[in-house]
C-alpha cells in the first residue's frame, strides 16, 4: 500500500513552498501532508480538489458539449420539430428599462428533454419576470431564478415538471455536458434531485460544479459580452449585486 501511495504522488515542485528550514513535499490525496498548500499557491485548487481537476482537458471537453448541442439538428429528434432549442432573457440593470441586455440561451432539448422543458417553459410563461439575479460569484457564475422569494433561498418548477411527492422539484436528468468555458447554463439546486427553477451562468471553467449541478445550456457566443459585462461591471458586497439586476422579459426565441 505504501509503494502504492508513493507512485500515485504527483511531481514535486518545492520552489513555491521552499522554506530556510525544511522542503514540504507533496502529500497524496489522503495524506495530512502540504500538497494541498502547493497546489494552491499554484492556482490548482486546494486539499479538496488535490489531483481530482489539474489534468482536465478543457478543449476535449468542449468538443464534446459542441456533440450534445449538435444532436439538437438530428433530422430524427421529435422535441426539435415542436420547440425551439433557444429562449431568451431580457435583463434590466438598476431602474433604467429603456437599455435592455439580452441573454439567448441554447438548449440541450433532445439530451435533456425535462431539464430543458422545465425551463423553456418557465421563459415561455414569463415565470422568470421580476426576478433578480440575486447573487455573482465572479469566478464561477451569475446566480439567478428564484421566482419565490427571490433572494436565492427557494425556487419552484413549472407544474408540469412537478409530482405529489415532489411539487416544487423535480429530479436531477443526466450529466451529459461539462460546466466548461464561460456561459454553460445549469440547475442551482439544493441538493440530489432538487431541481426548481434556480439556474447558474458561468463566467469561466467551473469544474467543481460538474456531477453536482445539471448542465442543460449554453450562451450564445454573440450574448457573452452581457455575461462579462455585469461580472465587470457592477459592484457586489459579499457576492449580493449593489443595484438591482432583473429580468423584465422573457420567451421562446422566434415564437
Amino acid at each position: 500500500m505504501n509503494s502504492l501511495l508513493r507512485r500515485s504522488r504527483l511531481p514535486n515542485n518545492p520552489s513555491t513552498i521552499l522554506t530556510p528550514s525544511r522542503q514540504m513535499g507533496t502529500g497524496s490525496r489522503n495524506a495530512r501532508g502540504h500538497g494541498w498548500l502547493q497546489k494552491y499557491r499554484t492556482n490548482r485548487g486546494g486539499r479538496h480538489l488535490q489531483g481530482r481537476y489539474h489534468y482536465r482537458d478543457v478543449d476535449e471537453l468542449a468538443e464534446l458539449n459542441d456533440k450534445v448541442f449538435a444532436m439538437n439538428h438530428d433530422s430524427n429528434s421529435s422535441d426539435n420539430s415542436t420547440a425551439s432549442n433557444e429562449v431568451f432573457l431580457d435583463l434590466a440593470i438598476g431602474s433604467d428599462t429603456t437599455q435592455l441586455h439580452r441573454i439567448v440561451i441554447e438548449l440541450a432539448s433532445t439530451v435533456l428533454p425535462k431539464t430543458t422543458s422545465n425551463f423553456r417553459l418557465l421563459c415561455q410563461d414569463q415565470s422568470y419576470t421580476s426576478s433578480r439575479v440575486y447573487k455573482i460569484e465572479k469566478t464561477v457564475g451569475l446566480c439567478m431564478g428564484d421566482i419565490v422569494y427571490n433572494n436565492g433561498t427557494s425556487g419552484k418548477c413549472h407544474p408540469s415538471m412537478a409530482s405529489p411527492q415532489t411539487p416544487y422539484s423535480f429530479a436531477d436528468e443526466g450529466y451529459y455536458l461539462s460546466h466548461v468555458k464561460a456561459g454553460m447554463v445549469s440547475m442551482l439546486s439544493p441538493g440530489v434531485h432538487s431541481n426548481d427553477s434556480r439556474f447558474v451562468i458561468t463566467t469561466g471553467d467551473a469544474p467543481q460544479l460538474d456531477g453536482r449541478y445539471v448542465a442543460f445550456g449554453r450562451v450564445k457566443e454573440e450574448c457573452l459580452d452581457v455575461v462579462t459585462g455585469l461580472v465587470g461591471g457592477v459592484f457586489t458586497k459579499r457576492g449580493r449585486p449593489t443595484v438591482d439586476i432583473t429580468v423584465v422579459g422573457s420567451g421562446i426565441v422566434g415564437s
